[in-house]
């Protein structure tokens, strides 16, 4: 709450330097509390442009000023403590409906990405917790299981790019590692479908790759794993 009345009052004196005909130009931030001050007015001034709330600028202008002089306020402490907490939920609903539009988009695209490559591709199946796989080399012996220790090497790659994130091939040798210990949800998942000797190309949903090194929000991920040994 300390927060939004911060910024609006860093808003209001920028827009007070502003009616009184100072140019951005001729503007110098010589501190770092200069920097702070301007970055919180332009906080909230995108805040407000981004339709959260219809300001009355000059009441905005005219309560920072009048407060500074220590006048007497239209509104009560009460009154002012349920505005603050109005604009909190306000920005707060605000910040959820945002998230859940960005998370609609973003799992839009990716199932299109996901329709092309099984219509493209055949050997392309999906597992029930909601990602591709294709099989390259079929192995032997029984599946790796959690607790396993396994050899393997990896690449991965952005779906949405083609970039290379990282990969062990002419980089470092085969990683060797137990099954369950950190590793993202996807790769987890995906190994238990291998067996010794094998190679497959996962293709996984942002969902499962969540909090994964180096993977922006949001992006699909495509790995291909051959898994040496499972000891």
């Amino acid at each position: 709450m300390k927060r939004i009345i911060y910024t609006l009052a860093a808003l209001v004196a920028t827009a007070t330097l502003f009616s009184c005909g100072t140019k951005t130009e001729n503007i110098k931030l010589a501190s770092e509390q200069d920097s702070l001050s301007w970055a919180m007015g332009m906080s909230l001034a995108r805040t407000a442009k981004s339709g959260l709330y219809q300001f009355d600028e000059k009441l905005v202008r005219k309560a920072f000023e009048s407060s500074l002089r220590g006048e007497k306020q239209p509104l009560t402490e009460e009154d002012y403590s349920a505005a603050c907490q109005a604009l909190a939920v306000l920005s707060f609903k605000q910040q959820r409906e945002q998230i859940a539009t960005a998370n609609k988009e973003a799992d839009g695209r990716q199932q299109q990405l996901f329709d092309k490559l099984v219509a493209e591709n055949k050997n392309i199946q999906k597992a029930e917790e909601g990602y591709y796989y294709e099989v390259l080399t079929p192995g032997h012996g029984a599946n790796a299981k959690v607790g396993q220790r396994i050899e393997f090497d990896f690449k991965g790659i952005n779906m949405v790019s083609g970039e290379v994130i990282e990969q062990t091939y002419g980089k470092r040798e085969p990683v060797v590692h137990v099954l369950g210990r950190p590793m993202f949800q996807g790769l987890l998942l995906g190994m238990q479908l291998m067996n010794a000797g094998s190679k497959y190309r996962f293709y996984f949903p942002h969902q499962l790759v969540t909090g994964a090194n180096g993977i922006p929000e949001h992006t699909p991920v495509i790995y291909e794993v051959e898994l040496h040994k499972i000891h």
